[in-house]
């Protein structure tokens, strides 16, 4: 059996509990207020010191592009353990080197697209491309430019004949491909 409370400790403990959730309720607005006021001020700053050139804040194939076009990309990524080289373009434009096990080498531009995830590439089609290999997808893309670096799953093509080359790491080259 519960013991009911005097009305006057009743009346105290719910000013005590409506103190409660309203300094629980004001801290929460409190601090969501300074990470608001944090957010908006980290993205107003975001940029390289000159101003000129922003660092990319993008995700997946937008954050490993060279260039505006293939003509005037200043950089490409190499993996020499790969033997692959690529350079993306952020009109779609691809140019790849890929060395056969031979050491013979085959370049040659395409296009790609975003999938079929969001860090992910897909390339070509390599139509007329028959026994030659080019890069067909990029997949799983970590990294940027703005690192230098990124890792992504290879996959190459000759005709119809898809070859994966596993996890590779690219390390930015000065100049551009074609």
């Amino acid at each position: 059996m519960l013991a009911t409370l005097p009305p006057k400790i009743e009346f105290l403990g719910g000013i005590l509990m409506t103190r409660l959730r309203f300094e629980t309720l004001k801290t929460y607005l409190s601090r969501s207020a300074g990470l608001l006021g944090l957010g908006l001020f980290l993205s107003a700053c975001g940029g390289s010191p000159g101003g000129s050139n922003p660092l990319p804040t993008a995700a997946g194939p937008n954050a490993i592009l060279n260039g505006a076009t293939l003509a005037t990309a200043t950089s490409h990524w190499v993996s020499a353990k790969c033997g692959v080289q690529v350079e993306l373009s952020s009109d779609n434009g691809f140019y790849s080197i890929v060395l056969d096990n031979s050491g013979k080498a085959s370049s040659g531009p395409e296009k790609w697209a975003i999938g079929p995830d969001s860090d992910s590439v897909t390339v070509g089609p390599g139509t007329g491309l028959g026994g030659f290999y080019w890069v067909s997808a990029l997949k799983n893309i970590t990294g940027s430019t703005s690192s230098q670096t990124f890792t992504a799953n290879v996959t190459v093509e000759t005709g119809s004949t898809n070859q994966s080359l596993g996890s590779c790491t690219f390390a930015s080259a000065q100049h551009n491909l074609p």
